[in-house]
């Protein structure tokens, strides 16, 4: 056992030893091999120059040489430079890249020189060719992904042939942006000439490139860019249907209702070129022929809405977007009857903003339900203009949206949110208020008094016009100001409208009302001046009551006088004949053929009867015309009492002569006559008598007697007014022309003894004065009981004539 253990622990320090001798070996082995100097590589520059680099390797080299040798058939051409570095350029005399050059790099040092291994090769394989020209980039018809290519090179700095080009020993790259980005694209492209086509682009897109190229493999550097050119692509087909959305209006008498068809602008990616119309056709469910398109008949191609009428039934509508190059996919949105109940909207809704101009909202989708899609409409509410409805359809997996379009700070938005049921149409929404940035509101609500009291005051306010908020209204402070109080603030809820304020003390006060947001408190509105207690009873008596007074004091005065101008404007005033010039008129005339026919009433008092000549047939000519009271004479001046006019005057008065009648008083019913002709009146018939009857009557006081006096029957007097209006039927027939007589004047009598004289002077009366005045177009009329003539005694309603 023993001897086992002993045998083992000699094999294992053997084996310990011959291990640490191998590595001691191989120690000391690489120490004896040294690092040699190594060429890395070079980059021959056309005409110019070329640079190369290496390794040092072991040797403490001092500095380094290289050496560049051109071989020649003739004659080798030596170029070098020196360094302390690890890389030196040496010129090459503008000696083309088509050469054989053998480099190699020689380590000076104090132990020696050491080269390294020398490397001989065509310049073209480490030559970095010059940077070409891009000369035009076109377009490729029917290859609407392609562009053409066409570029040259300097032939003296561009080491390869076309035939060289063609059998593509020539590596080259492309980089390109498209319109609109920032970052370029780098693609590797085969150049088999000067002329290629890239198919990597985007249909209808506009963009830059630029190429560089280099010789064979990765040992050759790749040249400098080219220059930028721009091109375009191809139209294509649009690759996408537009977005399709609706809007229902309500049902008309016609049971149809209007349709606003909505969508968007094909995105530049998916438009492929530029659209030249708009396609729309719809279909209802029932098989109904569509023949009224509205505006929807011919789109333009900047057109994004168009209207239509379409049957209350279940309806779908398509539109389409053309291209030169070919027509979009089919765009589809329903429209659900409307007796079909609406599927419910998503389940929850929350916005938040996220700075000035864009919030986010999440929603979640109704429970249990397959949905299609949903759509986020969102748009400014306003209250005095109008604001643009803003859209997004999104697929059914999308529960959020950023809203960027059309958003402004301080602005309030409504949005809201709808499923899309596939052909069931849109479900129901439900809508969200929000601002992306609250303010203090620009305007206050103005206040209106509903009610005062002793010692209350009711208020009511409107609500500020949205555009004016800013914001949600949080609270309304009711200010009060008085005079002899301190200013008196109510906080009460934003969702009021109607307060009443309470326990207010006799006073004038000043009510306005701020409102208030989440970023503070607006200006005031319009206040409103409330009188309480006492003292409004003192303004209203002191002030409002004589305004009242004096209002209507104005208005009589104002009345009177527009119906003093009415009057004025429709009845003329009736001319005095006192202020005429005929009353003053006095002309000297003869009295022949004259004869006078007085009529007086008979006064209280006894006048002594005179009998004068009593002649049948003057009686009974001549005293229709007394009844009648028929003035048409009025100068009784010239009318001469004599006793060869046959008697007619006799007796007159006791202190008046007859012969002087110039200054005899003449009562209202005195009336004269002016015979225009020179006969005198028909005689009566034969056998009829005048009733001549003589009364005696005592001297009045004045010395005034009336003498033959003669009382006729109503017979007679019936029969002499026939007479009458016979004699002025004749006169105006027989006398057109009365420019030659004096004026004359007529006066009817008021009342008379007889019956039908009184009824036919009273239907005379009713005529009119223009009716009469053409019945006896010879006769002026003119009323005297206005002008001043002088009244006799009064006479007795017993009718006399005097002679």
């Amino acid at each position: 056992m023993w001897v086992f253990m002993e045998r083992s622990l000699a094999t294992v320090w053997a084996f310990l030893l011959g291990a640490g001798l191998t590595l001691a070996f191989s120690v000391a082995t690489t120490k004896n091999v040294p690092q040699s100097l190594q060429l890395l590589g070079c980059v021959f520059i056309p005409r110019s120059n070329v640079t190369c680099h290496w390794t040092p390797g072991d040797n403490q080299a001092t500095y380094y040489t290289l050496k560049a040798e051109k071989m020649l058939r003739s004659k080798n051409l030596t170029f070098s430079c020196t360094t302390t570095g690890l890389s030196c350029t040496a010129g090459i005399n503008g000696s083309g890249l088509r050469f054989t050059f053998c480099i190699s790099v020689i380590s000076h040092s104090i132990s020696g020189n050491v080269s390294s291994k020398i490397r001989c090769q065509s310049a073209r394989i480490e030559g970095k060719l010059a940077p070409v020209s891009l000369n035009s980039v076109r377009q490729v018809d029917g290859s609407p992904h392609c562009l053409s290519v066409s570029w040259t090179s300097n032939v003296t700095h561009f080491p390869l042939a076309p035939f060289e080009i063609e059998r593509g020993e020539l590596n080259s790259q492309i980089k390109f942006t498209a319109e609109g980005e920032v970052n370029a694209q780098v693609r590797n492209v085969s150049v088999t000439g000067y002329t290629f086509q890239v198919c990597l682009f985007k249909p209808y897109t506009s963009y830059t490139l630029e190429i560089r190229n280099r010789y064979l493999g990765e040992a050759s550097p790749w040249s400098e860019w080219s220059n930028p050119f721009q091109g375009r692509t191809a139209e294509a087909a649009p690759s996408a249907a537009p977005a399709l959305w609706r809007e229902v209006g309500p049902i008309g008498r016609n049971g149809w209702r209007l349709i606003s068809l909505l969508w968007k602008p094909l995105p530049r990616f998916m438009a492929n070129g530029r659209v030249t119309f708009y396609n729309v056709t719809c279909r209802a469910e029932n098989g109904l022929t569509l023949s009224d398109y509205g505006s929807c008949g011919k789109l333009q191609p900047e057109t994004t809405s168009c209207s239509l009428p379409l049957p209350a039934g279940r309806c779908s509508c398509s539109l389409t977007a053309s291209t030169s190059a070919g027509t979009s996919p089919k765009a589809l949105v329903w429209i659900s009857g409307s007796s079909e109940k609406e599927p419910p909207p998503p389940a929850e809704l929350t916005a938040t903003p996220l700075g000035d101009d864009s919030v986010k909202i999440r929603w979640r989708p109704p429970p249990d339900l397959s949905v299609s899609g949903f759509v986020v409409e969102w748009v400014a509410v306003r209250e005095e203009t109008s604001s643009v409805l803003h859209w997004e359809k999104l697929n059914s997996s999308s529960t959020k949206l950023i809203i960027t379009e059309g958003v402004k700070t301080m602005e309030r938005y409504a949005i809201s949110v709808k499923a899309l049921y596939g052909e069931q149409g849109a479900g129901g929404n439900i809508t969200l208020h929000v601002y992306t940035q609250e303010g203090t509101p620009s305007a206050g609500p103005d206040v209106r008094v509903e009610h005062i009291s002793e010692t209350s005051v009711e208020l009511s306010w409107s609500p500020v016009p949205v555009e004016q908020l800013h914001g949600f209204i949080r609270s309304y402070a009711l200010v009060c100001t008085t005079r002899n109080q301190l200013a008196r603030s109510v906080t009460v809820p934003g969702d009021l409208h109607r307060y009443t304020l309470e326990n207010m003390s006799p006073g004038i006060y000043d009510i306005f009302i701020r409102a208030s947001t989440v970023a503070g408190t607006g200006p005031a509105g319009n206040p409103a001046n409330v009188h309480i207690g006492s003292e409004e009873i003192s303004i209203v008596i002191c002030i409002i009551v004589p305004l009242l007074l004096m209002s209507l004091v104005s208005i009589l005065i104002l009345l009177l006088a527009q119906m003093r101008v009415i009057k004025k404007k429709l009845f003329h005033r009736v001319p005095d004949p006192s202020n005429s010039t005929v009353s003053q008129w006095n002309p000297t005339t003869s009295f022949e053929n004259k004869k006078l026919i007085m009529e007086q009433e008979k006064p209280e008092v006894s006048f002594p009867e005179v009998i004068g000549r009593r002649d049948p047939e003057w009686a009974h000519s001549y005293l229709p015309i007394c009844k009648a009271q028929l003035c048409l004479d009025p100068q009784l001046s010239s009318f001469p009492a004599r006793a060869s006019d046959r008697g007619y005057i006799t007796n007159m008065t006791k202190t008046q002569s007859a012969d002087d009648l110039s200054i005899r008083p003449c009562s209202y019913s005195t009336v004269l006559y002016n015979q225009c002709n020179q006969n005198p009146p028909s005689s009566p018939q034969a056998g009829q008598k005048a009733d001549i009857r003589h009364n005696d009557s005592n001297q009045p006081a004045d010395g005034v007697s009336e003498s033959s006096v003669f009382r006729f029957t109503e017979s007679e007097e019936q029969k002499a007014f026939a007479v009458f209006l016979e004699r002025l039927k004749s006169l105006q027939s027989s006398s057109p022309d009365f420019s030659g007589t004096p004026p004359s004047c007529v006066s009817l009598p008021h009342q008379t003894d007889s019956p039908r004289l009184n009824a036919t002077l009273s239907a005379y009366r009713k005529l009119p004065s223009d009716s009469f005045a053409s019945t006896f177009p010879s006769l002026a009329f003119m009323d005297l009981s206005s002008s001043p003539v002088e009244f006799g005694p009064y006479i007795s309603s017993d009718r006399y004539i005097k002679i």
